[in-house]
Formats: structure tokens, sequence, C-alpha cells
């Protein structure tokens, strides 16, 4: 399974609701700490790009830059929206749903 196949399905394992409300900032935590270093990053990735691709570089750049486990990227991208981009909250579920229905069609 290729990173973006797998991240997707990560992403699509969580709840909406999960995806779009994740505490941005637990304070001495993995993902906390990543979003405060590189949430930032992932935003702009989406916002240079305002559109499903945007959204999957910033994808791709979480798999590259967080050392995380894989099955935390959902976490991820979904604490860097909700801390720093926050309007990009509905492309992001787009994206989400985008890949849900791929995989619903393979």
């Amino acid at each position: 399974m290729g990173k973006m196949a797998l991240s997707a399905a990560v992403l699509c394992g969580l709840p909406m609701g999960l995806v779009l409300s994740v505490p941005a900032h637990a304070s001495g935590d993995q993902i906390g700490d990543y979003v405060t270093d590189h949430g930032g990053d992932v935003c702009a990735l989406i916002n240079d790009q305002p559109n499903l691709a945007g959204v999957r570089h910033a994808v791709d750049h979480i798999l590259a830059t967080s050392g995380l486990p894989e099955d935390q990227t959902g976490r991820l991208l979904a604490g860097s929206v909700v801390a720093d981009c926050p309007e990009d909250g509905l492309l992001v579920e787009e994206f989400v749903l985008y890949v849900k229905r791929r995989q619903q069609q393979q």
C-alpha cells in the first residue's frame, strides 16, 4: 500500500467530527508539538494550492516530516488545520470524502 493510500485509509477511518475537532495544542505530546512546529507549513501547502491536490501535498509533507506512525496522519492534519487554518476545514472534509469514494469504487 502506498503512502497516500495508507494515509487516506487512516484519514477515512476517523469520524469526520474527530478529524476537525482534534485539540491542536495538547502540551507535551507529540501531536501538539508537531502542530506547533509544522502546522503553519501544512496550512501553507494547502493554501498554495487550495484544492484536493494541495491537501494531498500537505498529507505527503506530514508523512515526510512527522516521524510519527502513519496512523497519526489524520490527527496531525486535523490539528494543523484547527490551529492554523480553520478556514480550510471544509476542503479537508472534501478530501476525506473523495478518498472514501475512491476506495469504495476499487
